[in-house]
Parts: structure tokens; C-alpha cells; sequence
């Protein structure tokens, strides 16, 4: 009866996974981890590294940037934004050093 019981209880906590899986993007920021709803339920883009997104990388994510911006969470891409510059302006000011 044990068995049946740990079966059971493991079939309803990996049915609980694939449901916050299908409903849930996971998205890993500077400032932790945030959970935001998908505007469309499916498996693809559930855990998203945002740490080292660029302008283009964004650009490529639209379901993505379409379901933060639903979530009123457009601070996460701004503040992605803005780490893009400010990287692409140390590397700039990098070279113009080594000349």
C-alpha cells in the first residue's frame, strides 16, 4: 500500500511541475528570480537566463517580452537594456584605453 502511495503522490507533484511548467516562465535576473505568467501555455521558454540579454536577444524573445510586459514587469527589460550599454560602453572605452 506504501507503494501505491508514493506513485501516487509522485505522479501529482509531476503533474503539478508540467502545469506551473506550461503556465510559468522562470526568468533569472540580477535581482533574483521572477515567475511570470505565460501569455501562451507551452514547455518552450520556461527557465530564461536574462542576466546577459541584449537588445537582440530581445528582439528574438517577442513571447517573452510580450508576457513581461503584460505581468507589468517591463522593468526587466529596461534594466537589461541599460546593462547592454553600459557594457558596450566599458568595452568601447576598453579599446579606446589600449590605443
Amino acid at each position: 500500500m506504501r507503494r501505491i502511495f508514493t506513485f501516487v503522490m509522485g505522479m501529482f507533484a509531476g503533474a503539478l511541475l508540467l502545469w506551473g511548467a506550461l503556465q510559468f516562465h522562470l526568468l533569472r535576473a540580477k535581482d533574483g528570480f521572477h515567475l511570470v505568467p505565460k501569455v501562451n501555455a507551452s514547455l518552450g521558454r520556461t527557465y530564461v537566463d536574462i542576466r546577459g540579454f541584449t537588445v537582440a536577444d530581445w528582439a528574438q524573445n517577442t513571447d517573452l517580452v510580450l508576457a513581461l510586459t503584460k505581468a507589468n514587469q517591463r522593468g526587466l527589460i529596461e534594466n537589461a537594456a541599460e546593462d547592454a550599454l553600459q557594457n558596450g560602453m566599458d568595452r568601447l572605452l576598453r579599446r579606446n584605453d589600449q590605443r
